[in-house]
């Protein structure tokens, strides 16, 4: 089912998946089917107010999503991908899962031997995959993850992520003393934090 409310002068469109196995009446923005709203059987009506509530949120998510950087359409409509940051040409035959296979592990293989031995952290291993929404993790074995389109960003963006997930080695946690210890290695992580704000993982 789908719907609309107003807001500031535009229409917010929304459509509604009833599914009484749910919990919890929940919002979702997704990149290519818009504002998904999972509703467990809850009334029209109370869910339109859900909306209308949270209308100010949907329109800054719409527009983050707006803005962002996808690498598929780039691909399709001009032959191109990202690489650090900017869109270059590839060559004939070759396709962006292809260039990241051979890009990323380079750049993050560095960058991983680097910041360990500044932090003093030891991973496991490293290994890369196609992910739609994470850039990267770590398995409380130490065990690190990347997403294979990692090189499409900035060099200090592709820093913060390293970092970010060699912190969890000594803060397997999101709290105030991982965060401290991020800051410790780049300050001005939070700059690196808005960034990435207009990339994407998917490759499709």
């Amino acid at each position: 089912m789908n719907a609309t409310i107003e807001y500031e002068g535009q229409t917010l469109s929304y459509s509604i998946l009833t599914n009484k196995r749910l919990k919890h009446l929940s919002i979702h923005i997704h990149p290519k089917r818009g504002v998904i709203v999972k509703n467990p059987g809850f009334s029209q009506e109370k869910v339109h107010a859900l909306v209308k509530g949270k209308a100010h949120w949907i329109a800054s998510k719409l527009t983050v999503m707006e803005n962002r950087l996808w690498l598929k359409p780039l691909f399709e409509e001009e032959g191109k991908t990202l690489y650090l940051g900017e869109a270059i040409l590839l060559h004939v035959n070759q396709n962006p899962e292809q260039f990241y296979k051979e890009k990323t592990p380079l750049h993050v293989n560095e960058l991983v031997k680097k910041w360990a031995f500044i932090m003093g952290v030891t991973p496991k291993s490293i290994t890369f995959r196609k992910t739609k929404r994470r850039w990267g993790s770590c398995s409380h074995k130490a065990e690190l993850s990347f997403t294979l389109s990692l090189a499409q960003l900035p060099c200090e963006v592709m820093e913060y992520i390293v970092i970010h997930e060699l912190a969890h080695i000594l803060h397997p946690h999101h709290q105030r003393a991982f965060w401290a210890c991020v800051a410790e290695y780049m300050p001005e992580y939070k700059i690196q934090e808005m960034a990435i704000k207009r990339y994407s993982p998917m490759l499709s």
